[in-house]
């Protein structure tokens, strides 16, 4: 579970504990972005059923390609990672997610 102390920020989606925090300091004392609750469920079967190439916008892409080029060390382990999200496997909905985090 997440905790707000006196002006800490909180960046992130609308869903789990930030619903609750939301509730309690006011959604006005968060910086939100990205899927709200009720389209969680549509959005992952969207990224189930959609060509992995499309599914991610071309930013999102631009960082996988330099993770993917070793940019950041450890190429081999972040590989790994990155496959799984890659192959319809972005249970957190990062591509969903990535072009309204970066408007933020």
């Amino acid at each position: 579970m997440k905790f707000v102390l006196n002006g800490s920020l909180i960046i992130g989606t609308m869903d789990g504990a930030n619903v609750e925090i939301a509730e309690e300091v006011g959604p006005e004392n968060m910086f939100v972005f990205g899927a709200l609750v009720d389209e969680i469920d549509g959005l992952r079967n969207q990224m189930r059923s959609t060509e992995p190439s499309q599914y991610f916008p071309p930013e999102l892409n631009e960082v996988f390609a330099t993770i993917d080029s070793g940019a950041f060390g450890a190429r081999d382990e972040l590989v790994d990672l990155t496959y799984t999200i890659r192959n319809r496997n972005d249970f957190y909905l990062l591509g969903a997610d990535f072009k309204s985090y970066l408007e933020q």
